[in-house]
């Protein structure tokens, strides 16, 4: 690794108005494709010259501002080796191969680590799930591990409360090793609590946020998908039908990765079952794969606003068709048996339907059959 050129690194990665892909595409067409350095093509920009990439304006005039900033980056790089934190860019050799094979082009360009870089590239396992998990889900995740430690595996952890924080404690308490991801960025972590394991070599922590950055929802959601980057096989506890575990088990489906979550039983109010459907596989409660399992809809509360698409319109014509008076989103909530937070998208329907037309009444807005009213104005005439 250049030393000298991890300041440009920085500078890259963390400019404004420049798409991480579109920063990875720049990375290939002109670095990958011209075998040249990040030094030299940053040479060529600060005399104007394009490299035949075609910059937006607005990506064009965030580079060279961040350019500016180079000496700034390069205290804070000072600042970054004296804690211990060393720094991997996706040119490097030692980066990731299993990051880069799964996340492709939204792989990130930079790491910053503190710990053991070596367990970047052994055999990982991520056990994720809800914050707010059941103990039935915090027991499978630490059988889950114990086997995995058992067979060498390092467990990748998102650090958060409920079944991240119980693989991250089961592989240390199993004397196994772990991978932590940050939310946030990798000088704002200030837990002394694996600080020992860190030196020890048991654990890594890494983060590919500016080294400043606080912890934020989006950071928190963002980086899910550097958990499951990371690691060669994903186990999911537990998952509610939102979230950043949902959301991962989905993207994750979509790149064609192998994924098994835990096989609910009937009683249970998660999403795990649909995950199932969604083409994850089931797993029974002592980690072991159920290849028999089906999960049937009827043994579950399938929520209908989440799952179920509804034709607003349609439905609103037959209900107008067999009931006199005007209807409101808010009845026809009722009707449908959904809640009011579908307001929003059944207004957005109702307003582009020729058959419907709508009148303000008071405060609120009814919505009539186009043919009734027309019928009524002759009537009227």
């Amino acid at each position: 690794m250049n030393r000298n050129e991890l300041p440009l690194w920085m500078a890259f990665t963390h400019s404004k108005g420049f798409s991480s892909r579109r920063k990875m595409n720049f990375l290939i067409e002109v670095l990958h494709k011209n075998n040249i350095s990040l030094t030299e093509a940053v040479q060529q920009i600060k005399e104007n010259n394009k490299l035949n990439f075609n910059f937006t304006e607005k990506e064009w005039l965030g580079l060279h501002d961040s350019i500016k900033e180079l000496s700034n980056y390069s205290f804070l790089l000072e600042d970054l080796l004296n804690k211990g934190i060393k720094i991997i860019h996706i040119m490097d050799i030692s980066y990731p191969k299993t990051l880069k094979q799964n996340l492709k082009i939204d792989a990130p360009l930079l790491l910053y680590c503190k710990g053991n870089i070596d367990l970047l590239n052994q055999m990982s396992l991520a056990v994720v799930g809800a914050r707010k998990s059941s103990e039935r889900s915090l027991q499978f995740t630490n059988e889950v591990v114990r086997k995995a430690v058992a067979d060498q595996e390092i467990i990748v952890s998102g650090f958060a409360k409920g079944v991240d924080k119980k693989a991250l404690d089961s592989a240390l308490k199993y004397h196994g090793k772990s991978i932590i991801v940050l939310p946030q960025g990798i000088d704002t972590y200030t837990s002394k609590t694996y600080y020992p394991n860190i030196v020890k070599g048991d654990v890594l922590v890494v983060s590919t946020y500016h080294p400043k950055a606080p912890w934020s929802v989006g950071l928190a959601m963002d980086r899910n998908k550097i958990i499951y980057g990371l690691a060669q096989n994903i186990v999911v506890a537990e998952s509610n039908n939102s979230g950043g575990t949902w959301e991962g088990v989905l993207n994750g489906l979509k790149r064609g990765r192998e994924i098994f979550v835990r096989k609910p039983q009937a009683e249970e109010k998660n999403a795990n079952f649909i995950l199932i459907q969604k083409g994850a596989k089931a797993l029974n409660q002592d980690g072991s794969i159920n290849y028999d399992y089906t999960p049937s809809l009827s043994l579950f509360e399938e929520p209908k606003q989440e799952y179920k698409i509804i034709d607003f319109t349609a439905e609103a014509v037959k209900y107008l068709k067999n009931n006199k008076g005007g209807l409101t989103t808010a009845l026809l909530c009722q009707h449908l048996g959904l809640k009011d937070n579908e307001k929003t998208k059944i207004t957005k329907d109702l307003s582009k339907a020729k058959e419907l037309t709508r009148v303000k009444k008071g405060r609120a807005y009814y919505y009539y059959l186009v043919e009734n009213m027309s019928h009524q104005q002759e009537m009227q005439f």
